[in-house]
């Protein structure tokens, strides 16, 4: 039973701080609140929790056997939300550092970066100025987008990212990318993957810059691989 009770004190303590974050009624289910924000995998972990409290605490008798015990999977569940809401994550804190960002400049040779994507399973490179600056995204798409658009597509060894140039500006992409700052909270970041932008053009890709402008350099990149882990977005 130690399971169920620290169960239930960790369940209201993750409710108090969900009332204070949305600024919800004192009866308002805020957990519900937050599982329809959030979404994913998360969405449904916070369902379970929600139904198993309602059951401990509206089913409790004294005269019958115990049926069911909380497992410690769920109370760590409960511990790392409650944690991320009280040290919320930033864009800076989940995202891929520009040190460790495989990217290329527009004098870069095609070839190796090729065999680079391909070594790291990598389907997306950034394309920078000599500032540190995004100028597009090289990506199989552009391949299509060339060979499309001219009748010979030959990649040798001085073909460069120069060559692509008409078709890495990010406008010029089926996805849509998008440039956030690097205090944007976790939970802005999953309602950016998870909506549809004008045109319907899903989300790919997250840049993070200082103030979240496209002409500063870029501190690091975020794709939805990145935040719907189950650790990260536990909150």
């Amino acid at each position: 039973m130690e399971n169920n009770e620290f169960f239930e004190r960790l369940y209201n303590e993750l409710e108090d701080l969900l009332r204070i974050r949305y600024r919800l009624e004192p009866n308002a289910s805020a957990v519900y609140f937050h599982e329809n924000r959030v979404g994913g995998q998360t969405a449904k972990n916070l369902r379970a929790i929600r139904e198993l409290r309602n059951y401990i605490v509206h089913d409790k008798r004294t005269d019958t056997i115990t049926t069911c015990i909380v497992s410690d999977e769920a109370i760590r569940f409960l511990e790392r939300a409650i944690e991320g809401l009280k040290r919320p994550r930033r864009a800076i804190d989940v995202c891929v550092l520009k040190e460790r960002i495989l990217f290329a400049w527009i004098t870069s040779p095609v070839k190796p970066l090729l065999a680079a994507m391909l070594e790291r399973n990598i389907s997306h490179v950034p394309v920078l100025d000599d500032s540190g600056r995004i100028l597009g995204v090289f990506s199989g798409t552009t391949l299509f987008a060339q060979a499309a658009g001219t009748e010979v597509l030959a990649v040798g060894p001085k073909t460069t990212m120069r060559d692509f140039e008409r078709y890495l500006p990010l406008a010029a992409h089926v996805e849509n990318y998008l440039f956030v700052d690097r205090t944007t909270p976790l939970e802005e970041l999953i309602e950016l993957f998870g909506a549809t932008p004008k045109g319907g053009r899903k989300t790919k890709m997250i840049f993070v810059t200082e103030h979240g402008v496209p002409e500063e350099r870029i501190l690091g990149l975020i794709t939805p691989w990145d935040i719907l882990d189950g650790d990260v977005v536990a909150a």
